[in-house]
C-alpha cells in the first residue's frame, strides 16, 4: 500500500496489520541528467514492485528519497528510519539500488536491500527469493541453536 492510500478514517484500524514501512531511496546527485534520473527511477519502480504487491496488506510503501547529495546518505536514511519508527511501525525496510548502501551501518533499519542492478538482471528470480526470504525472517525471525 503506497503511503497516499492510506483512509485516514480506516487507519486507526489498519495500523495493526500495517506494521512495516517500505522506504525507497533513489539516491540521485542531481548531476545524472534527465536519461539517467529516469533509468534510477525506472529500475528502483521495478524492484518496488517485487516487495509492494506480494506484501500489500503488510507494507505502507512511504515516498521515495530521491536526492542525497551534500548529506551523508547513510546517516539520512538512518535518521528517517528511526523517525519512521517513532511515529509507530514497527519494522523499516530500506530499498536502494546505490550499491555502496551494502556497507552502511545500520540501527533503524531493520532491512536494507541494496540491490545490484547488473545481479538483478541477470538472476531477478534468485534474488526476488533471496529478498521475500529477508523479509519472511524480519517477520518470524528464527531463533538459533
Amino acid at each position: 500500500m503506497k503511503f497516499h492510500e492510506v483512509d485516514a478514517v480506516q487507519w486507526p484500524e489498519l495500523k495493526t496489520y500495517f506494521d512495516t514501512c517500505l522506504l525507497p531511496v533513489t539516491g540521485l546527485e542531481g548531476s545524472e541528467g534527465p536519461l539517467g534520473a529516469t533509468q534510477a527511477l525506472e529500475r528502483l519502480q521495478e524492484a518496488l514492485d517485487m516487495i509492494e504487491a506480494p506484501y500489500k496488506g503488510r507494507v505502507v510503501t512511504y515516498p521515495t528519497l530521491h536526492y542525497i547529495t551534500g548529506v551523508n546518505a547513510n546517516e539520512q536514511a538512518e535518521a528517517l528510519a528511526e523517525q519512521i519508527k517513532a511515529s509507530g511501525f514497527k519494522h523499516v525496510i530500506v530499498l536502494t539500488l546505490l550499491t555502496e548502501a551494502a556497507e552502511w551501518e545500520t540501527e533503524h533499519i531493520d532491512l536494507l536491500i541494496a540491490l545490484d542492478w547488473t545481479q538483478w538482471v541477470s538472476e531477478a528470480e534468485l534474488v526476488r527469493s533471496s529478498i521475500s526470504q529477508h523479509i519472511q525472517r524480519l517477520w518470524y525471525p528464527v531463533d538459533e541453536l
